[in-house]
């Protein structure tokens, strides 16, 4: 790997961005790979928990980024070196994964959309086709309220987790626009539906942009919990069985090719406002998908 900047995968809901995860967590003496590190702050963003964000540590001097900013140490946290088993002849490179809306509406305004910072990492794109991707965003989200209703959870403790707002195609629209403007690089662009086509080609074409070099393992793995994505949100949720909707189906999958057959997702009847939704989103898909990587 000659390019060691962090790799970072902007995507958005039910993208099968958390699938993603599962090449690079084949190669654990390559990479260390971050689960969605900002989404605990723009959880407490939204539910106004400023306990949580007070409790954030300023940057110090000494850090590769000083801009004071919540987002700051997290973003430092990525940077900072990293080595298999501890050994410096073995660095590790970063693999982040997490929301485009979230990082675009925290950037907005001010020095995290500079130049100077979005150079430190390599920025690449996951898209899903809005008919598949909301729809599983609905379930997903209805799953969780039915949850809250089991539980007995107040209305106080519960976040609106499905809107037109919280889609984030459009925002991952504005997001690769910005990133482009600024930096002027090649950025790699995968949807959802050729990874799960033709993933060799396409996770071949990805690496070589991101410069790893790709290996066949990357292609399957066991089913399995991965501990990395039970990151406490249940308790953010204050819902038990967080996990199970809505990592499941990437728990259960073996490679991109298997990720429709192991969904547990039943089809339902979608009201109205769903299909606007989606709709709403089909211009900002197709504009982002004239940029996707080509096999």
């Amino acid at each position: 790997m000659t390019d060691q900047k962090p790799i970072i995968l902007w995507a958005h809901a039910r993208s099968l961005s958390t699938v993603f995860e599962r090449p690079f967590l084949q190669l654990r003496q390559e990479f260390h790979v971050i689960h969605e590190p900002f989404v605990p702050i723009g959880l407490a963003y939204q539910a106004n928990n400023f306990e949580f964000l007070d409790n954030i540590q300023p940057p110090k001097p000494t850090d590769p980024i000083t801009f004071a900013h919540h987002f700051t140490p997290t973003l430092n946290e990525i940077l900072k070196p990293r080595y298999y088993n501890g050994d410096e002849t073995k660095p590790l490179r970063a693999f982040v994964k997490d929301l485009a809306t979230i990082f675009y509406h925290a950037s907005q305004g001010n020095q995290l959309q500079s130049k100077e910072i979005l150079l430190k990492f390599k920025h690449t794109f996951l898209i899903r086709n809005p008919e598949k991707s909301i729809k599983s965003y609905y379930r997903a989200a209805n799953a969780t309220y039915k949850a809250w209703d089991e539980a007995d959870v107040s209305e106080s403790k519960r976040l609106d987790l499905f809107s037109a707002d919280s889609i984030g195609i459009k925002e991952s629209r504005a997001l690769y626009d910005l990133i482009k403007n600024l930096t002027e690089e090649e950025i790699a662009l995968v949807d959802a539906d050729d990874l799960v086509r033709e993933p060799e080609k396409v996770l071949r074409k990805y690496c070589e942009m991101v410069g790893v070099e790709f290996k066949k393992e990357m292609l399957a793995w066991k089913a399995e919990k991965i501990k990395r994505w039970d990151v406490k949100m249940a308790d953010m949720y204050h819902v038990p069985d967080l996990y199970n909707i809505w990592h499941r189906n990437a728990s259960q999958s073996t490679g991109f090719n298997s990720v429709s057959h192991v969904s547990h997702e039943k089809e339902i009847e979608y009201p109205r406002y769903v299909y606007d939704i989606i709709a709403e989103n089909v211009p900002h898909y197709e504009y982002l998908r004239q940029h996707k990587i080509n096999v």
